[in-house]
């Protein structure tokens, strides 16, 4: 019986210096998994800077990107106006001028109106 117990002593004392030598994979899965965080928020902080670089540009590039287009807008608007204006002087009436513009006689009629000066 004493030598049961000697023996289970030895068997223990044995299984608990393994266990102390074996690689504890806890702790290299927090490790790994810690790593893998700092890398995450090294990536999003360096997006974040990125996106807020591209804004600060899109928005000084904003401003004359609307002149622009107000600009072009408005060459579009006189070239319509003086197409609309020149096909009345010809005599086309307010709707043959609606149709080939693709506009609403409505539309026209307002053109001419504040056009009249021109006209005569």
């Amino acid at each position: 019986m004493t030598i049961m117990i000697i023996i289970l002593l030895i068997i223990s004392i044995a299984l608990i210096g393994i266990s102390y030598f074996q690689r504890d994979n806890v702790k290299e899965l927090e490790q790994e998994l810690d790593h893998l965080q700092l890398s995450a928020m090294q990536e999003i902080y360096k997006l974040k800077k990125k996106m807020r670089i591209v804004e600060e540009e899109l928005l000084q590039n904003d401003v004359p990107l609307k002149e622009q287009t107000n600009s072009y807008e408005e060459q579009e608007n006189k070239s319509n106006t003086s197409r609309v204006l020149a096909k009345y002087r010809q005599g086309m009436s307010l709707e043959a001028i609606a149709l080939s513009e693709a506009s609403s006689v409505e539309e026209i009629r307002l053109i001419v109106e504040q056009n009249e000066r021109v006209l005569t």
